[in-house]
């Protein structure tokens, strides 16, 4: 459902490698190596585009700056700047996926089609990320066709681009068993602390629906009374329902080999 290849791979980019929108626009060709890590192929973040105010720019050391892009508006108040990341942590070398490495080998191949297209009036602005002339896209417009293709699919979740790395990094800790310093590799949050304290949350919902399963699945048997020597976990309840140690066994062994393994999971989690 998504068209547009250029908003495909930013998409695909953040979402699999938790990347920011200026880390995403910053890439260049020559970060990635497709031989890498016995040919699974890796990028390398090390820059980051961004718009900036040219009053903030005079007062920006210049050692975090790596080019400033000439305007393409006459009498712009600000400029696209390649910087360096935010902090030491944002510069990491990241693994490909077998779809989105094909995705990128595609995008390049896509690159040398527009400047043969342009014959001769391409402006290669070094970047990953190009306008069909060979300029670079700027954080606002990747925003903008983003929000235009939400608006368009309104089935899928109200996100903000921004959100897809929070998203990633989510779905990463989930999938990690909570290997909070291995998604703290990929997403390049500068400290453990920082990346729970942005997504304690998600130990939250996993546990509200084990909580709603139990309820579903414990207070729909027919369990019938305890016997000699349990205890009863809810003494209130009538017969037909008492929730024993004896009825809890019974309603784990019902469930299937996947809903074991996650209600083992989420137990312990």
């Amino acid at each position: 459902t998504m068209t547009d290849p250029t908003l495909h791979l930013a998409v695909h980019l953040s979402m699999i490698l938790s990347l920011r929108v200026g880390e995403i626009l910053g890439l260049q060709p020559g970060d990635i190596d497709f031989d890498a890590a016995d040919g699974r192929g890796t990028i390398t973040v090390g820059r980051s585009l961004q718009r900036t105010e040219k009053l903030a720019l005079e007062k920006t050391d210049p050692n975090q700056i790596y080019h400033i892009f000439p305007d393409q508006r006459e009498g712009s108040s600000s400029a696209l700047v390649l910087k360096k990341p935010k902090t030491k942590k944002s510069s990491r070398t990241l693994y490909l996926t077998k779809p989105l490495k094909e995705e990128l080998l595609a995008w390049l191949e896509k690159l040398r089609q527009d400047e043969l297209a342009m014959d001769g009036r391409y402006r290669n602005c070094g970047q990953l990320f190009r306008l069909p002339n060979g300029m670079p896209v700027a954080p606002e417009a990747l925003s903008k066709w983003y929000r235009t293709w939400r608006a368009e699919h309104p089935e899928f979740e109200k996100i903000v681009f921004h959100g897809l790395r929070h998203s990633s990094a989510t779905y990463q800790l989930i999938e990690s068993g909570g290997n909070i310093k291995a998604v703290q590799g990929n997403t390049g949050h500068a400290t453990t602390g920082i990346l729970m304290d942005t997504y304690a949350h998600t130990q939250d919902k996993p546990r509200l629906e084990l909580a709603e399963k139990l309820e579903a699945d414990f207070y729909s048997q027919d369990i019938g009374s305890p016997k000699s020597g349990s205890v009863p976990v809810k003494e209130n309840l009538p017969d037909s329902i008492q929730i024993t140690p004896e009825g809890m066994l019974k309603v784990v062994r019902q469930m299937n080999p996947e809903q074991r393994r996650e209600f083992t999971r989420l137990l312990f989690a």
